[in-house]
């Protein structure tokens, strides 16, 4: 029998991208995510897209679902959906989700009581192909949504000291904004004000705008899609008036600086910020049980924080910006009532999140290395992929991290020239407590644990250098199988693939300054 349209990788992917964070993904991230299918399969890539969202509750889970699939307000259907939940548990939220896009996707001619449906079936189908469209073109290298744009360049106008008014119908033709792509600039501090009024029409149009230290600026803008600002140490930029909105990101600071009143809908970050500085962002608008919000991290290399308030759902994007040098973004993460966060994209990322109630952190669609601090977290699953050498300080309470994809092509290959190279290679844990966190290990192909004696792991923790141990424990284990052994001061987890010697393609986890490893406190699948 043929596979149904609705079960093909591409379409599954798609749906879970809308129905979870109500986005597309990049070119990038998204044939990630098809590999990953490919090699695990559709169910186990459902379920780590849930993963993340263990913390919430079933009536915060049925809000954001039917929500991002455009069927609510409907009292009925949330409180059915959350009584499904309770049932199936939130464990299988992942394949809910997909469950009720392809449902919904069914729906545009339903009769009976179905056909309330037809409207948000077809808003819903459409919704679908725009996002594929979009991920699946290679010029796009965002996460967003909709189709690709398409740059047509217009004009650029300076704002002056006065109280500028732009718009396509101005009398002066130096401010008169156009259809197609404009770009507005105030580079020098007092040129954009809280008096200025500029629409810039159709297009996608950037402004460029300097701030001075201390002030607060909350000018009348429309049609403006993008916003970069350079911020002196205090400065504020309301967004309360700055309607069409897409994205908004501090080019350098000073120091601190805040922006206010930013719709949901609008991508939030820091973009080559060499000196570094906390960004304080208040959404407007966000006071229901399940807010989400993006916020992307460009280029972010000095001791930057980024601070949001008030958002349960968070998702990250970390990404290159202009600065050519740059390898990796290093920021702070505090995010005080945030559920979840999801970490994606393209740029390595070093991170501390801070936030009492975040319950997952899901970094599975980060191709990068990512290293990450929890810091006043209590009991948090940590999702990510074996495609980069991790580094991961876990916080207080039960954690679990589950790593996915690894032993095969598909995972980080490890360096065996030395000792020291396969170490740096290595997946890291830090702050694990055998018997209280835990870690769950998913190989491409399926492994099972190895059970090996007394006398091998003795053997193993005796050999003259990690990369003689690890070769060892390869060796006793078997093909498809992983060894848990201790080496020096700490334990090491290696997953081997269908050779049963030590090869590139198979995948070292380190467990720093564990002695002992409670055989409950790890699994192998």
């Amino acid at each position: 029998m043929a596979q149904n349209f609705l079960d093909e990788p591409y379409v599954v992917t798609t749906i879970l991208n809308r129905v979870f964070n109500d986005q597309s993904p990049s070119y990038t991230v998204y044939n990630n995510q098809l590999a990953w299918v490919a090699a695990n399969g559709v169910q186990a890539f459902a379920l780590s897209f849930g993963a993340a969202l263990a913390g919430m509750t079933e009536d915060a889970l049925s809000t954001k679902l039917l929500g991002n699939l455009g069927v609510l307000p409907n009292a009925g259907l949330q409180t059915a959906l959350r009584d499904y939940l309770e049932v199936v548990g939130k464990d299988n939220v992942g394949i809910v989700a997909l469950q009720l896009g392809k449902i919904l996707s069914g729906l545009e001619h339903a009769t009976g009581d179905q056909a309330v449906f037809n409207a948000a079936a077809v808003a819903w189908n459409k919704e679908l192909v725009d996002s594929y469209h979009y991920s699946s073109n290679p010029a796009n290298t965002g996460y967003t949504g909709g189709e690709p744009e398409m740059p047509v360049t217009g004009v650029t106008i300076v704002l002056t000291s006065g109280d500028d008014a732009v718009s396509p119908a101005a009398a002066e033709a130096k401010f008169k904004s156009t259809a197609n792509n404009d770009t507005f600039l105030a580079r020098t501090a007092g040129l954009l004000s809280t008096a200025d009024v500029i629409d810039g029409a159709a297009g996608v149009d950037t402004m460029i705008a300097t701030l001075a230290a201390g002030s607060t600026v909350a000018p009348q803008l429309r049609n403006i899609e993008k916003i970069f600002i350079t911020a002196g140490s205090g400065a504020a930029f309301d967004a309360r008036s700055a309607s069409g909105l897409q994205e908004l990101r501090i080019d350098a600071a000073e120091g601190p600086a805040t922006f206010s009143g930013v719709q949901l809908d609008a991508v939030v970050g820091i973009q080559n910020s060499l000196a570094g500085g906390a960004l304080t962002v208040n959404f407007t608008g966000a006071s229901g049980p399940a807010d989400s919000a993006h916020i992307v991290l460009a280029d972010a290399t000095g001791h930057d924080e980024i601070i949001v308030a008030n958002i349960e759902f968070l998702t990250v994007r970390s990404t290159a910006g202009t600065v050519a040098a740059t390898t990796a973004n290093q920021a702070k993460i505090s995010a005080a009532q945030a559920q979840g966060i999801v970490i994606l994209g393209d740029q390595a990322l070093t991170t501390t999140v801070t936030g009492t109630q975040v319950a997952g952190v899901d970094a599975t669609a980060l191709t990068k290395a990512l290293g990450l601090t929890l810091a006043g977290t209590n009991g948090v699953v940590v999702s990510l992929n074996a495609q980069a050498a991790h580094k991961i300080n876990l916080g207080a309470g039960a954690d679990t991290v589950k790593i996915m994809g690894l032993a095969g092509a598909e995972a980080k290959d490890i360096n065996l020239s030395t000792s020291a190279t396969l170490a740096a290679s290595a997946i890291e844990v830090a702050g694990f407590a055998s018997g209280i966190d835990s870690i769950q290990l998913d190989a491409a192909k399926g492994t099972a644990k190895a059970v090996p004696g007394t006398t091998d792991l003795a053997s193993i923790a005796a050999s003259a250098s990690l990369l003689d141990a690890t070769a060892l424990a390869a060796t006793t284990a078997g093909a498809n199988k992983a060894i848990a052994f201790r080496f020096g001061a700490d334990t090491y987890i290696l997953v081997n693939d269908a050779t049963a010697a030590l090869g590139a393609n198979d995948s070292l986890v380190k467990l720093t300054g564990v002695m002992a490893l409670a055989n409950a406190s790890w699994t192998s699948a």
